[in-house]
Formats: C-alpha cells, structure tokens, sequence
C-alpha cells in the first residue's frame, strides 16, 4: 500500500509520476492545419478540392478540415468540379471521387464539417426520438464506412459541427438568450452524434484508422462574460472526444486566445479518450479589418498559432487556403483582386503567397515537448504570470510550470539541438541582458536571445551526446550571449542568465507533468 504525500512530497510526485514515460515528440505537421472551404479563386485545372489540399500539402502539413455537407459541396468547392446529382447524405458524399481522391493524399487527420441531418438544427424545440435517431444514425453511418474504407491507413478523422453557437442561436433575434429547452436539446444532440460515433468504433473497430467526434462553440467572449451560450449552457452537460473553438469573437491577441481557452477547459468535460487534453482550435487567423495594419497583422497571426501551441492544443486550423471573404464594394463579378478580399490566405489572388506560408514551412519542420524543468535545487521552473520572471518554486500542479520545449530541429529532442521554451501563455523564454541577469519570458521570438542550444549532461557532469529523455540532466545555452540558463548555487531563487561556462547549477531534468 502507498502511503499518502501531503505538502512539497505530494505536489513533487504528482509532476514526477510518470518521468519513467519515453518523451514523445509532438510533431508540427500534424497539429498544425489549414482549411480549405469556398475560396473565391483558383489556379489550376484539378478540381477544387484537391486543388486546394494540394497547396497544404506543399506547405508540408498533414492536417487539413474541409466541409462535407451535401448541399454546400457545389458552392464550396466548384472550381473545375461536378457534383452533380446533389449527394442525398454524408456517406455518399465521402464515397464521390473529390472526397475519394482527397482521402488518399499523404494526410493524417481530416477535420469534417458535418451539419444536422436536417440542415437546420432540429433541436430548437427539443430533440425528439425520431430526431435522435436520424442524428445518431448520420454519425453511425459516416464512422462506419470510414472505419471500413481507411482500415490501416493510420488516419484520422475528426467529425465535427460548424460554430456550435450560430447553431444555438438559429432564428432568435439579437439579446435573446436561448431557454433551457433549446440548451437541453443541443446537449442531446451533441450527445446522440458523440454514441453514433461510439457504436460506430464498437462494431468496427479501429483497426489502423481512427473516427473522434467533436463539437465546436465559437462565441466564447460572451461566455467568459455569464451570458447564456453553447460553453455555458450545453457543454457541461455533454460527452465528446474533442471540443473546439473557432476564435473569431475575441480581440486577435495571444493573451485573450489563452484565457479563451483556460476558460473553455473549465467547461468542457474530460474525454474517455483524451482526458483533459482534448480542445483544439478549430480556426483562427486575422483579416484586414480585424484591427492590425497590415505590415503587423502576420505577426498577430503567428503569435495567435504560437499561443495555442504552447496552451498544448490538439490541433490549430488556420483559416483558410484561399481567401472566402470579400470586402465592402467587391461585386462578385469575375476574378478578385487582392484588394477584393479579406486578407484570409495562405496564397492571393495574383498568386503570391502571403508571409504567413513562410511561417507555417518553418513551423511545420519543428517538434515539442511539454515538460517540467527540475533545477538543481529540486525545484522546477515556473514563469510568474503578472511579469512573466522565471524563478524555481515548489511543485505545484500548475500550468505555470509546464514548459513548451519546441525543438527546431523536428523529431526527437536530441543533444545539441536548437530549441525555444515557451510559457502556458505562448510567451517566449528570453536570455535578454536585465538586471541581474534575470530572465523573463517576452512575446516574440525576436532572435538568438530566445533560441538556445540543448546539451545532454550525463551522472558527472560532462556533456554527453545522444537522445534527451525524462529524468536526463541537460544545459540551456543562448544564442546571443551565450550564457546558460540556471539559479543561484542552492538551485533555488530566479532563473538567471550569467554564466558562460556551465555548473551544476546551470544543469535541469526533464519530467513529464501530470495533465
């Protein structure tokens, strides 16, 4: 029998628990995703869809969320495509050779968009049996012909609505917040697709392929302000694999797009599949009227994909390939030009790729791990929230303590490779000269000042090549200065920049959080 830790012994085994666990690397390509829906331009002869997963795949990522709704399919992919007849259901819809030839490209997760059976939502006035049936068996179908089909394909594939609160909200007037009538039946109808899902994978099986179920909110502003939404009202009472956010109804900053998510995992149920790790971020991206110039607005861009990567999202879907969304004057007629639309792009009109493809190319060649930093003092590293100091504190199951390793270099974390640290709020670890030498973490990864190069350091201190794994010491040395990382001679106190060659108070552990 085990007997019970109180105090620093408990909080310490809680972060220590499973430091015998290998360090699995995360890799980019495949939580890093973009959409591909409705563009209004195109380039090549291929039909659309796979015209535009094509261009994901150039980036060189793996994820990719497209909309499998039979009565949008001829408006949101019609470039060079034939739909006809309109497909009667999803199933049929996934069986036609776009969506055929889409399945069999190189990607490892399709997010699917699949509305009510009934395209408006059925469960406005209460979700009846006939109704629960009709929704259970739409997601039944679809994971099962999915589970058939793609059996040791190593995909998954992620069923999902569009924008939970739009849904919610369907024919009720601005400032009319929906009754518990409406809130209790979106609860069940999130819930019958969640068991068609379920009894799908129960029958089939996932044998090398892999169907979630998720449901999306996008209105999360007004649920961190009480107001009556999908997060507050419904998703309590819910049992999904995943929950989403489309982030379109909050200010563009990293900062508000952490404290959106905090919340929503406040309210979305831990998952049997996932546990608490089982949010994503189901759009995301800033247009040219969202409020930054436009020589910024990629910067807010990357810092809003660099928040929700070190928040440890499932995934984070940039919308979109091409851009959907015209400006104000824009007639519809003919070709846009680049001052036509919105800015949503990862390639414009006139066929120039935008400077966020250059990001996503860098991003999508890097790895991470989330891990808890042990100085030497037997303490771990914490990032204060109010000015975001680094010091060694006592263990705690806090998110303050949970580091973002991404090692540039991609795949497994290995001695000399070239990695940054971030905070839970997507903040980077910075080596800047202070006062002191103290170090902070700072809101962009401006240069050699936030990029360090890892070292292993084997039982006697000496630097040691080969893999870094949980429990293995290491050494963080700056670009720029060059100086490493470590505390004062009792390992305790604030986490300083100052010296050039490394004690053994410059030296750290690995260990894997308890989440």
């Amino acid at each position: 029998m085990l007997r019970q830790l109180t105090g620093r012994a408990a909080a310490t085994a809680l972060l220590l628990a499973l430091c015998s666990v290998p360090l699995a690397a995360v890799e980019a390509r495949e939580v890093l995703g973009v959409a591909h829906a409705a563009g209004r331009y195109n380039f090549t002869p291929d039909d659309y869809l796979d015209e535009g997963a094509d261009r994901v795949l150039e980036l060189g990522g793996e994820v990719i969320k497209v909309f499998l709704v039979p009565e949008m399919v001829q408006s949101f992919y019609s470039f060079n495509s034939d739909w006809s007849p309109t497909p009667l259901d999803v199933v049929e819809l996934a069986q036609r050779p776009y969506f055929q030839s889409l399945f069999a490209k190189p990607f490892s997760t399709y997010l699917l968009v699949v509305v009510p059976v009934t395209g408006a939502p059925q469960f406005v006035d209460g979700l009846s049996k006939e109704e629960a049936d009709a929704e259970r068996d739409q997601m039944y179908r679809l994971t099962k012909y999915l589970l058939s089909a793609y059996a040791h394909s190593g995909k998954t594939f992620v069923l999902q609505n569009w924008e939970g609160d739009h849904v919610l909200r369907f024919g009720l007037g601005p400032g009319v917040a929906p009754d518990a009538v409406r809130l209790q039946g979106m609860a069940d109808w999130w819930n019958v697709r969640q068991e068609g899902v379920r009894q799908a994978r129960q029958e089939v099986g996932e044998d090398g392929v892999e169907v979630d179920h998720a449901a999306e909110v996008n209105f999360l502003a007004d649920a961190m302000a009480g107001k009556v939404t999908a997060t507050n009202g419904v998703l309590p009472a819910t049992d999904c694999d995943l929950y989403s956010y489309s982030s379109w109804d909050l200010d563009f900053t990293s900062r508000r797009l952490v404290a959106a998510l905090d919340y929503l995992a406040t309210k979305a149920p831990a998952s049997r599949r996932f546990g608490h790790r089982n949010i994503y971020v189901g759009e995301y991206g800033m247009g040219k009227t969202d409020g930054a110039p436009e020589g910024k607005r990629y910067d807010r861009i990357r810092q809003l994909m660099e928040a929700a990567i070190a928040w440890g999202v499932r995934y984070a879907v940039y919308w979109q390939v091409y851009c959907n969304e015209p400006l104000e004057g824009f007639r519809g007629a003919g070709r846009p030009r680049n001052r036509d639309l919105r800015g949503h792009w990862l390639v414009r009109p006139d066929g120039q790729r935008a400077p966020i493809w250059e990001t996503f190319v860098t991003q999508l060649r890097s790895s991470w791990q989330r891990a808890a930093l042990e100085t030497s003092g037997e303490l771990f590293v914490t990032v204060a929230r109010r000015d975001h100091a680094l010091a060694a504190a006592l263990a705690a199951r806090d998110t303050w303590q949970v580091l973002t390793v991404k090692d540039w270099n991609g795949g497994a974390l290995e001695s000399g490779d070239t990695v940054s640290l971030q905070a839970h709020d997507g903040l980077f670890v910075s080596a800047k000269g202070s006062t002191g030498g103290r170090v902070f973490a700072k809101p962009d990864l401006a240069g050699g000042n936030e990029l360090f190069t890892i070292r292993r350091v084997d039982g006697e201190g000496h630097e040691a090549p080969g893999r870094i794994d949980p429990g293995d010491g290491f050494t963080l040395q700056a670009f720029a200065s060059h100086r490493y990382l470590g505390t004062d001679a009792s390992g305790r106190g604030a986490i300083r920049a100052l010296r050039t060659v490394p004690t053994a108070t410059e030296v750290f552990h690995y260990r894997i959080p308890d989440e």
